[in-house]
């Protein structure tokens, strides 16, 4: 009976010390219980063995105080590990709050900028064997973009000092790849972040029919060269292509009306799709049989610089120009409901003062940087028109803007650097907003990418 009841007491005495090895202030209270009744159950073990006052039970015994005092100990423990705790606690908040007043006096201050916006298209249309470009200036919002730590994400493509450059090769038809563009300070800390896919296109047409083909415009397209250029590079990967238009020039037919804008080709009287029969004073089924033509399978515009100006502008459907794109679009979707439509990005200004020196101070064109972010602005419009729910299957946006080197495709002229010394620097002209023969053909590029690109 004796070794029986030594055998429970000492069970009871290992259940006491597990529940004693938890380091928690929160069990003080259950550690305390347990102690208390383990206390009384030696008292009912030590009386049912006559008061039995053994070395051994004596043994036990201390090692019951032991754990009182041990608990102790730890609950003292508990309450220094809570009071340090609080500590860090406040001293973290304390300097979350020091790290953002000095943001807000550095952006007050105008040393750091909190947020820069990248412009980047959706997608990209690539071809293989098609050198592709996306220069930093025509995407990232600021005046100098190259202030910046310009980092680059993804598994294909190079990255150079102005511009992401990727050729595609014969293994990469068919495939897309990730490109992640970051806007970092010299520590690598993060202003402005977005991302875009690079969609692969074989060289070659696979199923060539014959594209009947509107490209309509201003004095972007009135000279003929982009849309030429495409065209002509699309004739050479295997397609059939048949451009439409009234007007001829730089080799290919189009509808390019130097000095219009959307409105114009709803109210002026020379417009090539104008309409008495119509609500909308536009008919594109009737400017098609007034020339004969019996087809109509694409139309690309790349309007418009005109009636745009304003600094930091931006657009909505309340007003113009978009007021009168929405007209024109809906009037042809509306008659040629099969047809596909690709809005082209406008390309920026000038960043070496063309619009500057072209235009004065009381024009709206005359702010180089402020017209700038309004074509950005623009643009974005653009594509997010064209990504609609009630447009997406027939409208697409292609950033032509993005492929646009603005600081070597513009025109320039030289220009001494002050009135006493003849050096000269190069200084933009041409109005600031027409591209040199380089830059046309380098929208030809991008419209032969959309081209190439099949509609889903």
């Amino acid at each position: 009976m004796k070794k029986m009841l030594m055998f429970i007491f000492i069970g009871l005495m290992m259940f006491g010390l597990v529940g004693c090895s938890k380091n928690d202030s929160s069990k003080e209270k259950e550690l305390e219980d347990r102690i208390s009744t383990l206390e009384s159950q030696i008292e009912a073990l030590l009386e049912a063995m006559g008061g039995s006052s053994n070395e051994q039970l004596t043994k036990l015994q201390d090692e019951v105080r032991s754990l009182q005092k041990s608990n102790a100990l730890l609950v003292d423990s508990n309450k220094q590990h809570e009071k340090r705790e609080e500590e860090l606690e406040n001293s973290l908040a304390e300097m979350e709050a020091y790290v953002e007043e000095l943001n807000r006096k550095f952006n007050s201050a105008g040393l750091v900028d909190s947020s820069i916006a990248i412009h980047l298209a959706k997608e990209y249309h690539l071809v293989v064997g098609d050198t592709f470009q996306l220069f930093y200036r025509s995407i990232v919002q600021a005046v100098d973009p190259y202030g910046y730590y310009i980092r680059l994400k993804g598994t294909v493509g190079h990255a150079y000092n102005r511009y992401y450059e990727f050729q595609p090769q014969a293994s990469d038809a068919g495939k897309t790849y990730d490109l992640t563009v970051e806007v970092c300070d010299s520590n690598g800390n993060v202003f402005g972040t977005a991302s875009t896919k690079l969609v692969i296109n074989r060289d070659k047409v696979q199923n060539p029919v014959t594209k009947n083909i509107l490209c309509v415009g201003d004095s972007l397209t009135a000279n003929g060269v982009w849309v030429n250029q495409g065209a002509t590079r699309y004739k050479t990967a295997g397609g059939q292509i048949n451009l439409l238009g009234t007007v001829t020039s730089g080799g290919a037919k189009h509808e390019g009306h130097g000095g219009w804008q959307w409105s114009s080709y709803i109210n002026d009287g020379d417009s090539p799709f104008k309409s008495t029969t119509t609500s909308t004073n536009i008919s594109f089924k009737e400017y098609c049989d007034r020339n004969g033509y019996t087809q109509l399978d694409e139309v690309y515009f790349l309007l418009t610089w005109n009636g745009v100006g304003g600094s930091f502008r931006e657009f909505s459907f309340a007003s113009e120009p978009f007021k009168s794109a929405k007209v024109v679009v809906d009037q042809l979707h509306s008659e040629y409901p099969n047809v596909k439509i690709t809005l082209l990005a406008i390309p920026l200004p000038s960043v070496n003062a063309g619009l500057g020196a072209y235009y004065t101070l009381n024009q709206s064109y005359g702010d180089n940087y402020g017209q700038l972010v309004t074509a950005m602005n623009y643009d974005d419009f653009l594509q997010a028109w064209a990504e609609d729910e009630n447009y997406k299957s027939f409208l697409r946006y292609e950033d032509s803007k993005g492929q646009f080197d603005s600081e070597y495709n513009m025109p320039t002229e030289g220009k001494n650097v002050n009135n006493q010394n003849p050096t000269q620097e190069q200084v933009g002209n041409a109005m600031g907003m027409h591209p040199s023969n380089n830059g046309y053909k380098q929208i030809g590029d991008a419209f032969f990418r959309a081209l190439m690109h099949e509609w889903k």
